[in-house]
């Protein structure tokens, strides 16, 4: 008798398991876990981590600095902070601004006092002064939120770990000292790295690849990435020992990308040239794309605005939908086909995706991972 076919769409659903409300693919939570129990996981983590407690990303940090410096937007320093950071939001998209591009003008400003095009180098006593503003704005609206947080479920993952289990290492991308606190209040031995020096085994080392800022205490300006010019040479040194040290980690161990855009070039860069298995090796949590009841009016609106502009460009006469329903439709089909491009996309990069349906549920996917 022949062997009965499963059908193909059977063959093509994946198994879930129930992580709190998060429904989680069987094989991507039991990839993390075994990572886990022979302690080959890493995490890899980005700012989603620190703004719930109040700290900008680094668009805003850059932006808030420049507002501060420059004459003719100083008179934005009195706005409320959540405003601020909304001006330089449509700021950077309105003239289609590159942060990268103006972190070079926040610190080259201080170099002088006159109106000169081009400032002179920055002087040590400028550098300080930039670098204490910097961690000021960086703190400036540091709060301690209400619930439990990504960075909690991330200190309770470490918290558990030992010689033989756990989490191996941290790499942030953030410069804050959030999470070496939260390991503290845990009673947890730390090891922030800034530098080339060797690690050693007297605690968890958390490597700030693009500096560390803490609230207190000093700073170095080399170990800071925050200008064009760092970034350069960031990227063109080949031996740098953050990049070397992110490189081994991808080679060598399961990453999980927590609180991370995924967009920044020098890090898909990183994966591309690391991977060496065509099984993706990491995993990364997203939350869906999605817009909101209140908000799909106003996507609606800008569309038919965007079309218009579009038609008076290609020489079309402007007809305006008449079947509102099938352009909110068309919407909501691009947001679940960016979710498979994404997918796709990371794949192809070696980086699984664990999709959620809200930022509560990372914890909970976190959560689940520390079985033995």
């Amino acid at each position: 008798m022949a062997k009965k076919q499963t059908p193909p769409t059977r063959r093509r659903r994946a198994a879930k398991v129930q992580a709190g409300s998060a429904l989680v693919n069987a094989s991507d939570l039991r990839g993390l876990r075994t990572a886990w129990r022979n302690k080959e996981l890493v995490l890899f983590l980005g700012a989603g981590v620190s703004i719930p407690y109040g700290l900008p990303t680094w668009k805003s940090l850059i932006l808030e600095l420049l507002f501060e410096q420059t004459e003719e937007t100083r008179r934005l320093g009195s706005m409320w902070p959540h405003y601020r950071r909304a001006v330089a939001s449509w700021m950077t998209e309105y003239f289609d601004y590159d942060p990268l591009v103006l972190a070079r003008m926040v610190e080259r400003t201080l170099g002088s006092n006159s109106r000169s095009d081009v400032p002179p180098p920055l002087s040590a006593t400028n550098q300080n002064l930039f670098l204490n503003r910097l961690r000021a704005h960086l703190y400036a609206n540091h709060r301690v939120p209400t619930g439990r947080t990504t960075l909690n479920a991330i200190g309770d993952l470490i918290a558990r770990s030992d010689l033989k289990h756990g989490v191996a290492s941290v790499v942030t991308f953030n410069f804050d000292d959030l999470l070496e606190r939260e390991l503290e209040g845990r009673r947890v031995k730390v090891q922030s790295v800034v530098d080339a020096r060797r690690v050693n085994r007297q605690g968890m080392p958390i490597v700030h690849a693009h500096g560390f800022i803490p609230e207190s205490g000093p700073i170095s300006r080399k170990d800071v990435v925050f200008a064009e010019p760092d970034y350069h040479r960031l990227t063109e040194s080949v031996f740098h020992w953050s990049l070397s040290f992110i490189v081994e980690r991808l080679r060598k161990n399961t990453v999980l990308f927590v609180g991370l855009s995924m967009s920044d070039p020098n890090l898909r860069r990183l994966l591309d040239a690391s991977r060496n298995s065509d099984i993706p090796p990491h995993w990364q949590i997203q939350k869906r794309h999605e817009i909101h009841d209140h908000q799909v009016l106003e996507v609606m609106q800008d569309v038919e605005r965007r079309a218009r502009d579009y038609a008076s460009v290609l020489g079309r006469q402007y007809d305006e939908t008449k079947n509102p329903q099938q352009l909110e439709e068309s919407i909501h089909a691009v947001l679940r086909q960016a979710d498979s491009y994404d997918r796709q996309v990371f794949e192809s990069l070696g980086v699984k995706t664990i999709w959620v349906d809200s930022f509560d549920q990372v914890t909970q996917v976190i959560d689940a991972i520390a079985t033995r």
